[in-house]
């Protein structure tokens, strides 16, 4: 069994806990974290842009004038990309970007870097963290754990708005939802921080 420290928000030392070594105590490969991480990227592309083409574009299909004898380039369609207002030539094109992953690999790249943090010292476990919505707390809270200027992920529960609200304003530090939370935003984290109930919300996502 791996084992963490819990803290309370003002950064004093509350107790231990077990945690199961299958979540916090594996290793895993660069290549595997580079692979889930590409994936993650190109998944959150929307792809939606998209041009007209000659075919697409609202434009008379007359010829423009005669093919010989005016002195001027030929010429076959308003709509050709010559035009202003034609179309646009080698225009960029909606289409769907999917990279998809064995869901094995996806829990493994999530807790390597979980034990990654933790057996660096950077993942601590905070007994009643919560928040009204002041950003001075939470940025409080940081000061007490030596986080402040760097870069920190705080886990918590779903439905607790007030932190993410507290969070928001601080530079360097977001707040993400334990079940749903990005293997690309755990590795470009110095800190994690996260709430007992986000630990037991990690346990059911991975074992």
């Amino acid at each position: 069994m791996a084992e963490a420290r819990i803290y309370t928000m003002s950064g004093e030392e509350v107790g231990r806990t077990d945690l199961p070594e299958e979540m916090f105590g594996t290793n895993v490969s660069t290549y595997i974290l580079w692979e889930v991480v590409r994936a993650e990227s190109i998944n959150a592309r929307q792809g939606t842009v998209g041009t007209l083409g000659r075919s697409d574009v609202n434009a008379s299909g007359k010829k423009p004038w005669r093919q010989k004898g005016t002195g001027q380039a030929r010429s076959g369609s308003k709509s050709s990309p010559i035009w202003r207002g034609g179309g646009v030539a080698f225009g960029p094109q909606s289409r769907p970007w999917k990279v998809r992953l064995n869901r094995k690999v996806r829990r493994k790249a999530l807790a390597g870097i979980l034990s990654e943090r933790l057996a660096e010292g950077n993942l601590r476990i905070i007994r009643d963290l919560q928040s009204s919505g002041r950003t001075r707390e939470i940025a409080d809270m940081l000061g007490s754990h030596e986080c402040a200027g760097r870069r920190t992920v705080i886990l918590v529960e779903s439905g607790d708005d007030m932190v993410f609200r507290a969070a928001r304003n601080i530079p360097k530090v977001s707040a993400a939802i334990a079940d749903s939370v990005s293997v690309r935003d755990l590795v470009n984290a110095e800190v994690v921080l996260v709430s007992e109930v986000a630990v037991d919300l990690l346990k059911e996502r991975l074992i």
